[in-house]
């Protein structure tokens, strides 16, 4: 740092004093950001596979049933499974696990015939099942053994429509017996006009046709194009067999039928190759 000053000699004459003045700097601390490398965060806790008691626990609130009840999963038998007689009627099977991915559910009647299904553990598995009467055993089963835990349960079926549906299925399947070579069939249940379609290849037929519940019920049919291949008919719905040749240019026919509204109708229908 300087500063001047004027001084005026005894000749008048002025001089320049320049004065310096040094002023020592004080000593500077640098503070930047922190050059330390960062540690790594520590990693997320791995959940502990549950135990066998919250599995069964888990399998009991799915079921909605009791830990003591028949065919919940226990240290005897961590899998689930029944064996019971039934009365004769219509059933809802549910199987549930926990603590694997999955599980396979299976029903063995008087037959000896086993239908098995297979379900994830997110959420029970409801199978309706038309049951004779008799013997039947029921299992649930994992992939693997404790801690994981299965459980079954049987009651009597709630849902109208399950059995309607299992009505009609029947129905159909005992209609137009016996299958024959080549035949191709379908089944619809309408209370209006509804169209069935039938894949057949082009060629010569004879179409077979039921119905069930309305007095009586028109039926037609025409290939995908329109062309009519079976004039409008009215057909009794008394259990009979209705038939009629059909002769299809094209691959394909739709067969229209109407019961003219109000009641429900049962149709069931298919088409034999002309021999």
């Amino acid at each position: 740092m300087s500063a001047l000053w004027g001084m005026q000699t005894r000749h008048g004459r002025v001089l320049l004093v320049v004065a310096v003045l040094v002023v020592p700097l004080a000593g500077c601390e640098y503070s930047g950001p922190d050059e330390r490398p960062a540690q790594p965060s520590s990693p997320a806790a791995t959940p502990q596979p549950r135990s066998f008691d919250e599995n069964a626990a888990e399998v009991a609130r799915l079921l909605g049933a009791p830990a003591s009840d028949p065919g919940m999963p226990s240290e005897a038998e961590p899998a689930g499974k029944l064996s019971l007689v039934l009365a004769p009627g219509d059933y809802t099977v549910t199987g549930a696990c926990a603590g694997v991915y999955g599980a396979k559910l299976t029903m063995v009647k008087a037959d000896g015939i086993p239908e098995a299904a297979s379900f994830e553990c997110d959420a029970p598995l409801d199978r309706f099942m038309r049951h004779p009467g008799g013997p039947i055993t029921i299992s649930a089963v994992p992939p693997t053994g404790r801690p994981s835990a299965t459980g079954v349960k049987v009651q009597a079926n709630t849902d109208p429509r399950a059995s309607e549906m299992e009505d009609f299925s029947e129905w159909s399947v005992q209609q137009l017996q016996p299958y024959l070579p080549g035949e191709l069939r379908g089944s619809i249940s309408a209370n209006s006009t509804t169209t069935g379609t039938l894949m057949a290849k082009p060629g010569q037929y004879e179409l077979h046709f039921v119905c069930a519940g309305p007095p009586g019920a028109e039926l037609s049919a025409a290939t995908a194009a329109g062309a009519e291949v079976l004039a409008p008919v009215q057909v009794p719905c008394n259990g009979q067999v209705f038939t009629a040749p059909v002769v299809l240019p094209t691959e394909g026919v739709d067969l229209t039928m109407s019961t003219g509204g109000g009641l429900d109708g049962r149709f069931t229908y298919k088409l034999v190759p002309a021999a």
